[in-house]
């Protein structure tokens, strides 16, 4: 049964390809087929053929004969005349079986069936009878003439069709198939002759590219891309494929890598979990505000060999502190090193960066919470997220300065904001972190000034006061030392300052006017900033500039 199965699967392949090459090819080629069984005596059925495909006791032949007209062959057989006698065929006995000289290719042509007529089908004979002691041949419709100076000679192999022409050597391919242009491009990718019998052991394989030689395998690396956004605003994203940023949840922008990559950005919401090196965490429904109660949170699956995340606000208004506790709303950062401080925070802080240390945590996550716990008002945020391969900040440092010059400021200093309602700019209680700057080459000092603005507040204010509530620096000017700033301060050249003046006492003793405070110590540039839980102020708001050396 299983024998049948195969054979009927084969022949239906056999025929399969036999028709591919009629109709693709040229209408005047043909291709040929026939099958070989070997019985159990040992003997052969056969029908002529020429591509070779083996299979459970069949061996399937097709040749491919280019160049040959069935049409030539209807007129050479009218051409030639009928025979005189009809010379009976020997038969083998298995007794004494008749000598056969050596066939050649030119005299003995490997026999072929033809294929579907162009013009009027030539008949077939009928075939002998077939006795027990000789093996069913089809009768020859057109045999040889016998030698008038020699015996009658063997008839060569029957044939179900007149005896062709033998062709040039190099037109005819046994065992391996030239397909159509057209076919062989769309089958292998290029010209190539695709050797069908692959199970023979010692037979020649395709040399041919196949199918990937259509395709140029070019590889780039996943490196940082900027795309422009309009005017007022740029992205930062990662170079893609187009089709792998797209399956990653990206958004394709600008070409990259040589036009063969895309910058691809990444975009996620609440409840979004993401490993990108490089994402932006938005708000519902972002830039609009958002007026209900929710909690968003984004989860960060921190790469193999990350140290630290890098989170840039590009848009941050929650509800303002009160006083200065984050009691309306709330954003969290968990998962970081058990031993690195990152306060809550709230208000207005579009522009500031915070960094995140993970070089020691087990977590393997991180976790940016935003809490909105009131309704009413408006909250809206952007917050770029980078996980940081190089370039790290010292260890321990919330905030990290590479430029020469440029601004530094407390949390929600800014008085105005976009979307929440005007209310008192405060820094928060119970801060404890360090702001590192790294010191360019040939640079021996950092000058510190604050920055006037104006306005119903001041622009520099670190309130101190006593067990009975009374001001340890009486308002309007300057304080420094430890004496004078226990407990809020910011120190710069290990000197805490505080009060409502910016003022070391180091350019002027006149602790009423604002002064310019110069780092001059050696080793790394840190400024650290620290507060209570009993009293804020408003912040400050300092200009640096590194200076080289005389």
């Amino acid at each position: 049964m299983l024998l049948k199965h195969s054979d009927a699967l084969i022949s239906a392949f056999v025929l399969t390809l036999y028709y591919v090459g009629v109709v693709v090819g040229n209408a005047s080629d043909f291709v040929t087929m026939a099958d070989l069984r070997r019985t159990r005596r040992g003997q052969s059925l056969s029908r002529p053929g020429g591509l070779i495909m083996e299979g459970i006791g069949y061996q399937y032949t097709m040749r491919y004969q280019p160049g040959f007209h069935l049409t030539k062959l209807v007129q050479q057989e009218a051409e030639e005349p009928p025979p005189a006698t009809e010379a009976p065929m020997p038969m083998p006995t298995p007794a004494t079986p008749p000598p056969q000289p050596a066939p050649t290719e030119a005299e003995e042509p490997e026999p072929t069936i033809p294929v579907r007529p162009t013009s009027a089908p030539t008949e077939e004979p009928p075939a002998p009878p077939a006795t027990d002691s000789m093996m069913m041949m089809p009768t020859p419709s057109n045999p040889p003439k016998p030698s008038p100076s020699s015996g009658p000679r063997p008839s060569p192999k029957p044939t179900m069709r007149p005896s062709v022409p033998p062709l040039p050597p190099t037109s005819t391919k046994s065992s391996i198939m030239q397909p159509h242009q057209t076919l062989k491009n769309l089958l292998f990718g290029s010209p190539i002759e695709a050797n069908l019998i692959l199970k023979k052991p010692n037979a020649p394989r395709s040399k041919g590219k196949g199918f990937l030689s259509l395709f140029e395998v070019i590889k780039f690396p996943n490196t940082r891309c900027s795309v422009s956004m309009g005017d007022i605003r740029s992205m930062e994203g990662v170079c893609y494929h187009e089709f792998e940023c797209k399956s990653l949840g990206g958004i394709p922008t600008e070409s990259c890598a040589e036009g063969v990559g895309v910058c691809c950005v990444f975009v996620n919401g609440c409840g979004d979990v993401s490993s990108q090196q490089i994402l932006y965490f938005e708000s519902p429904n972002y830039p609009n505000a958002v007026r209900e109660m929710m909690i968003c949170v984004l989860i960060i699956n921190v790469k193999k060999g990350v140290q630290q995340l890098r989170l840039d606000f590009q848009m941050f208004e929650l509800s303002r502190p009160t006083n200065g506790d984050c009691l309306d709303d709330q954003f969290i950062v968990s998962g970081h090193n058990t031993n690195f401080q990152i306060p809550v925070l709230c208000g207005i802080n579009t522009g500031q960066h915070i960094y995140i240390h993970v070089g020691d945590s087990n977590e393997g996550k991180v976790y940016l919470s935003v809490f909105m716990k009131v309704s009413g008002g408006g909250r809206s945020f952007n917050i770029k997220v980078t996980q940081v391969d190089d370039d790290l900040a010292p260890n321990n440092c919330l905030q990290y300065f590479t430029e020469g010059e440029g601004l530094i400021k407390s949390f929600n200093y800014d008085s105005d904001g976009s979307i929440v309602d005007n209310r008192e700019a405060t820094y928060f209680n119970n801060l404890n972190y360090a702001i590192c700057l790294a010191r360019l080459k040939n640079v021996c000092s950092v000058s510190y000034n604050t920055e006037q603005l104006g306005g119903d507040q001041p622009d520099f204010q670190i309130v101190n006061k006593d067990e009975g509530e009374n001001d340890l620096i009486s308002d309007g000017q300057a304080g420094a030392g430890i004496f004078n700033c226990p407990d809020d301060f910011i120190a710069i050249n290990s000197v805490p300052l505080c009060g409502e003046r910016f003022n070391d006492g180091r350019e002027t003793d006149d602790y009423t006017v604002h002064a310019t405070v110069r780092d001059t110590a050696a080793g790394p540039i840190v400024l650290p900033f620290r507060t209570d839980s009993e009293y804020v102020g408003r912040g400050f708001r300092l200009l640096y500039r590194q200076e080289l050396c005389a």
